[in-house]
This record gives C-alpha cells, structure tokens and sequence, in this order.
C-alpha cells in the first residue's frame, strides 16, 4: 500500500510539475519583450545623443570655417588673389600696406604732435633771432634757442618718418588749441628777456612732454610706445632737468648786486657749454 500510494502521488505530481515547467517555458517571451523594448529605448537614445553631437561639431566646424574666412579677407593675399582671379590690371589690394597692431588709431595725434613740433621749432627760431640781435646781443641764448629749434624740427621730421614708416599718412591741417596760449591773447610775443625766455621754454617742454606721454598711454602699440620712449620720452627728461636749472641758477643770479654783470657772465657760461 505504501509503495502504491507513493506511486500514486508520484503520478499525480507529473502533471502538475509538467504544467507549471511547461508555464515557465512560455513564460519567458514576457521578460524577453520588455528588455528588448529597454534596449531599443536606450539605443533610441544613443542615436539621438549622436545625433545631438553631430550637429554641435558641425556647428563648430562651420564658425570657425566663417571666422577662417572672415580673417583671410584682411590678408594681402587674399585681395591679390580676387584681383587676379577678376582679371583686372589695376589691383583693389587695400590690405597690402604697412598698417599694422594699434598704430592707425592714434594717427590724427601723431599729427597734431608733428604740427606742434614745428609750431615750436619757429618759436624757438624767434627767440634765437632776438637774443642774436644787436641790441639783446646774447649769444649764449641765441645758441640754446637755435639748438631747441632744430631739436623740434628734427623731430617733426623723424615722427613723420616714423608715421609713413607705419603705414599712416601726415595731415598738416589737424591742429589742436595751443595750450601755451595767455587767454583769448592771439599775439604772442618772443622778444623776451633771458628769464622770461627761459621760463617759456621750460613750458615749451613741458607741454611736449605731456603730449607724448598722453599719446604713449592712448597707443596701446608696443612698437610706436618703444620708439616714443627713446626718442622723445628720455630726452625731455634731460632736457627739462637742463631748462629747470639754468632758469633756477639765472633767477637767484638776478637777485645779487651786479644782476647785469651776473647775466652777462651766464650768457657766456651757456655759449662755452653748448660750443663745447
């Protein structure tokens, strides 16, 4: 009986262990269906992060390509190239020049600054003449004002040089208010005594050198910002240390006993040093 009934339950466990194995081998189709469904949602999303960087890169391609392009139209090259490929004899190269860093914009400065030099040197030239005359008969001054003259001169000249040099062009006819000037006075007068000529071309210098420092600071061009430095900046320095001292020694020689001896003796002190 036990072995019968053992057999019995045996038989009787085959189908219900057959149903539920069968039932899990159909089973399987579900789970299969939902991780296919999560692979193609995430390789969907895969595509579309593709797809996204694909046309960021494009993107970039394509600015960078414009700023290439836009950047070759400012080159000589680029202009002769047009010009040839047109065919035409006379070339519209205008980026074929000498214009270069931030030079251009302070080119109207430059200007005023060579104007102001020669303006200066005619003064400098009529003090000369004056203190040459005859009657003042001051050759020590009339040295130092001829030298002070052809300083500025030189120096309108070399700025010039130097604007061309950059590709710039000199404009005669920009001119700014003369700082120098006493009130709405128009005439100037330059027959002076010798510590009122002095005294004018200490500010004579002064001005200059504010000029250059003023057009120094507004350049940003380290090349014009180098070549103001060693052409004007270091010798306005020495030049005013000069000025400033003759006027000083002359100022305290006037105030003594024999103040015409005394000028007569500094005039000849200022000859022998700028012949020398």
């Amino acid at each position: 009986r036990v072995g019968a009934a053992s057999c019995l339950w045996c038989n009787f466990n085959q189908p219900a262990q057959f149903k539920l194995e069968s039932s899990f081998a159909q089973s399987p189709s579900v789970p299969f269906s939902v991780s296919s469904s999560r692979q193609t949602v995430s390789s969907d999303s895969y595509a579309m992060k593709g797809l996204l960087g694909f046309v960021a890169v494009a993107l970039v391609v394509a600015l960078a390509s414009a700023e290439t392009i836009a950047e070759s139209e400012n080159y000589c090259y680029h202009d002769i190239s047009i010009s040839c490929s047109a065919g035409s004899e006379e070339s519209s190269s205008t980026n074929c020049n000498a214009v270069y860093g931030n030079a251009g914009s302070v080119m109207e400065e430059m200007s005023n600054y060579v104007n102001t030099h020669i303006t200066r040197s005619f003064q400098y030239l009529l003090m000369s003449t004056h203190f040459g005359s005859y009657e003042a008969n001051r050759p020590g001054f009339e040295k130092l004002f001829r030298i002070l003259s052809d300083q500025a001169w030189n120096h309108a000249q070399d700025l010039i040089k130097h604007m061309t040099k950059r590709g710039g062009r000199m404009d005669f006819d920009h001119r700014e208010d003369d700082k120098l000037t006493e009130g709405n006075v128009k005439k100037v007068v330059y027959e002076l005594r010798e510590l009122e000529g002095l005294a004018r071309a200490l500010d004579i210098q002064k001005s200059l050198a504010k000029q250059a420092f003023n057009l120094h600071k507004k350049s940003k061009d380290p090349e014009l910002n180098h070549y103001l430095e060693e052409a004007f900046i270091e010798g306005h320095a020495d030049t005013i240390r000069n000025l400033a001292g003759h006027t000083a020694d002359l100022k305290s020689l006037s105030k003594g006993p024999d103040a015409s001896l005394s000028v007569y003796l500094f005039d000849e002190y200022l000859f022998n040093k700028l012949s020398g």
